[in-house]
């Protein structure tokens, strides 16, 4: 099953900030849901433990995260790979970064995702909006930890 997902949170804070924290992997792990530990291996790769609940299936996937194509502070682009029992996910985003006003960021993002197995033949109809709101709740998490930060 193929899930693409987009959006454009504006965030309080310059894109400089922004910039950072998006390229800190722990913080970034404390903002998204389910995320249970990150592990740095460098600079550009990860692995990543998070468990993903979809109706009454409930996985624990580890993935392999690698970050490409840095462009200090303006864009990035982050593939994933992963396994669960009986799934399979494969993740590409990247993310754009633009000042609309001074100390406010736009940071628009795209997700394409290729999910295979149990998840998806159990919970098929359940997993765009599960993914959506998923997806959502991250970006808002991420914008207002950023937001609140003063340097």
């Amino acid at each position: 099953m193929r899930l693409e997902l987009s959006g454009a949170p504006e965030i309080a804070a310059p894109r400089e900030r922004v910039w950072e924290r998006l390229l800190d992997a722990e913080f970034v792990g404390k903002c998204a849901p389910g995320v249970r530990s990150v592990k740095v291996v460098d600079d550009t790769h990860y692995k990543v433990t998070a468990g993903l609940g979809v109706g009454a299936v409930k996985l624990t996937f580890v993935l392999d995260v690698e970050l490409s194509d840095l462009d200090p502070p303006i864009s990035a682009k982050m593939a994933a790979r992963g396994r669960a029992a009986g799934s399979e996910v494969r993740v590409e985003s990247s993310v754009a970064l633009e000042t609309p006003a001074a100390n406010r960021t736009r940071l628009s993002w795209t997700v394409a995702a290729d999910v295979h197995g149990t998840v998806v033949s159990v919970g098929a109809r359940l997993l765009k909006g599960t993914a959506g709101k998923l997806a959502d709740g991250f970006w808002k998490k991420f914008a207002k930890a950023v937001g609140r930060e003063r340097r």
